[in-house]
């Protein structure tokens, strides 16, 4: 259990994170008040992310998943590390996204450091929109591949260092101690977000609203709500 043990360490040092924590659920929140929905990029590995958050039983139905299917590995790993070293990549990537003033964008990157992360997020701050970004710590003091030279926690609006280290790996072998094993992927960035989303729902409640939520589609009363909730943000949402 080397693996669960170091990844249970991990999650314990997110606590140094909590106002941070508080701060998104509070912007989120807001965001939700005033009919804006929630924007969640990924590309590469981070496809993942906005696929296990949307269109869930317990999850937000305000969630708009910006999946890049041309950065899926699976599709072709040439191609994904192609477009992902392309500088303007993610400028394109969001172009015919409706993104609309009382919305929130999530920006999950690992390394701080990638063109997409950063391009997408350069071209909301020209819309005024509010970023959050989910950041390794160890990562986000080093400098960009961007010829901004920035790093994607220099430009969001507010940034969520994770904990872990660089390299992404957790183990290295006993005898062949070159060969690293156990990476985090998209672990403690989709777990940091269901933390965040899960207060976000409470906190709803607490101020009077119903929480958008979609439920268990096991009784007709149920599957009624789910309808009601895609006819609400058909129009915001991609895949309603």
């Amino acid at each position: 259990m080397r693996y669960l043990k170091s990844l249970i360490s991990l999650l314990e040092e997110l606590d140094k994170e909590s106002n941070n924590f508080q701060k998104a659920v509070d912007k989120t929140v807001e965001a939700i008040k005033n009919g804006g929905i929630i924007h969640i990029l990924g590309y590469g590995h981070y496809n993942v992310i906005p696929m296990e958050l949307f269109f869930k039983p317990g999850a937000l139905a305000c969630i708009n998943p910006l999946l890049d299917l041309s950065t899926l590995y699976s599709e072709s790993i040439y191609r994904a590390n192609y477009l992902e070293k392309n500088e303007g990549y993610g400028k394109s990537l969001i172009a015919n996204i409706n993104v609309k003033e009382n919305d929130i964008f999530y920006i999950a990157s690992y390394s701080g450091r990638d063109l997409v992360a950063i391009d997408v997020c350069l071209e909301l701050k020209k819309k005024g929109i509010f970023t959050i970004g989910i950041i390794n710590k160890e990562n986000s003091a080093k400098t960009s591949k961007h010829s901004s030279k920035k790093n994607l926690k220099d430009l969001v609006d507010l940034a969520i260092l994770v904990p872990g280290p660089s390299d992404e790996l957790l183990l290295a072998l006993e005898e062949n101690r070159d060969i690293k094993v156990g990476p985090l992927g998209v672990l403690i960035p989709l777990l940091v977000i269901n933390d965040i989303f899960t207060e976000v729902i409470y906190k709803i409640e607490n101020i009077g609203i119903i929480p958008p939520v979609f439920r268990v589609p096991i009784s007709s009363k149920n599957q009624e709500i789910n309808e009601k909730l895609i006819e609400v943000y058909r129009e915001r949402v991609r895949g309603f």
